[in-house]
């Protein structure tokens, strides 16, 4: 009786210490799966408008954090209450195709009232030097601000989102590590799970 309970209690305690042991590898784990994400930052300038009425401004986007492969690629929203005509999208140098897919248009209805900037990597491992620009009205007040990003593979399955952010600013990337964080408290619930059916 003695024996059984004593092993008993030596496997109660080996299963806390394996559940505690993994707990602790995935918060440890957390910062990398975090830094993995991919970082785009903007800069807005205002330009000189050349249509009465219409306030011209222009995004320069840096793209960091991530390795695009061939024909990844990324697409950056402009919402329509928010922006209005696209123009002169360009990319940073000739690995990258970049156009305006579509225009703001409120007319139509979500989400295909927003615009989108698409940038598609021609080469393995495109340099990232240099901005992506576009052009755009703004029909906000103040000036222009963050915007949603989702990349997406080869086979156009989307691999991440976020959202754009001026340098310095820092905005939560539930896309990356929301996955971890389900996949931490799941493991520990299957932990727990086979350690009462132990006993």
């Amino acid at each position: 009786m003695f024996s059984y309970r004593a092993e008993g209690n030596a496997m109660k305690v080996f299963n806390q210490i394996t559940i505690i042991f993994f707990l602790v590898l995935l918060v440890l784990m957390a910062p990398a799966a975090i830094a993995r994400a991919a970082t785009i930052e903007f800069v807005a300038s205002d330009l000189v408008d050349t249509t009465p009425g219409e306030d011209l401004w222009r995004y320069d986007y840096t793209v960091s954090g991530r390795n695009f492969l061939q024909s990844e690629f990324f697409d950056i929203y402009f919402s329509a209450n928010l922006y209005g005509m696209l123009t002169a999208a360009a990319g940073p140098n000739a690995d990258w195709d970049v156009a305006i897919l579509q225009q703001p248009n409120p007319a139509n209805l979500p989400p295909f009232d927003r615009g989108m900037f698409d940038a598609f990597a021609l080469t393995d491992n495109p340099s990232l030097s240099g901005t992506f620009s576009v052009n755009f009205v703004f029909l906000g007040s103040g000036s222009p601000g963050s915007q949603k990003f989702e990349i997406f593979d080869a086979a156009s399955t989307l691999a991440e989102s976020g959202f754009t952010r001026a340098p310095g600013q820092v905005i939560p990337e539930p896309s990356t590590a929301a996955p971890f964080f389900i996949a931490l408290v799941a493991g520990a619930i299957q932990l727990r799970r086979r350690s009462e059916i132990r006993r």
